[in-house]
């Protein structure tokens, strides 16, 4: 754990720029985006208390710069959605955690198509309680609205989780464990 908490800072701007440049860069792609890849990134990289700042920091931030911020009720929905893929990959990161390996990958890529699931289920409950009249009809209906947008999100999951996600963890899980060898041996020596 000592490995991690020498770049915790500058992991947690990397990913905060990464969830909020590409949710900026994609917004014209709904349900393609990299804020999900960034917050379970940040839960697989950084203390608890780092990714819930990491996660909360590129929703506040791309809602303020896109102008949505305050202007909804969903926020919580999507707020709390997002907290919950953090807090989940936090709790299971033993379990995903891996090295370079196809087996890591499968991980990884399934991670992705969980969260995606997990998060539009949850979403998409906020619509309907907050936009529809409580009944099953219309639980139903919100879901059944929803399959299209959850098939772009699952499609975006599985590319950034394995594309992205998995390249970037392996890259900084060894430059944070390469800079905690040379620091022991460094002590070591001394």
């Amino acid at each position: 754990m000592t490995n991690l908490r020498i770049h915790v800072l500058p992991t947690a701007i990397l990913l905060f720029l990464m969830g909020f440049i590409g949710r900026i860069v994609l917004h014209d792609y709904h349900n393609f985006e990299t804020v999900m890849v960034s917050v379970f990134l940040a839960s697989m990289l950084l203390p608890i208390y780092a990714s819930f700042i990491v996660t909360v920091s590129i929703m506040v931030a791309s809602d303020i710069y896109l102008g949505y911020f305050g202007s909804s009720r969903i926020l919580l929905f999507t707020y709390s959605g997002f907290m919950l893929v953090s807090f989940i990959t936090a709790k299971y990161k033993k379990e995903i955690e891996g090295q370079f390996s196809a087996g890591t990958m499968y991980k990884f890529t399934g991670s992705g198509i969980i969260f995606a699931l997990v998060y539009d289920t949850w979403t998409n409950f906020g619509v309907f309680w907050l936009s529809y009249t409580h009944t099953i009809d219309n639980l139903i209906l919100v879901y059944i609205l929803g399959i299209p947008f959850m098939i772009y999100h699952l499609l975006s999951s599985i590319v950034t989780f394995s594309l992205i996600g998995f390249p970037v963890y392996c890259t900084l899980r060894d430059y944070n464990d390469n800079s905690h060898f040379s620091e022991k041996e460094t002590k070591l020596e001394g």
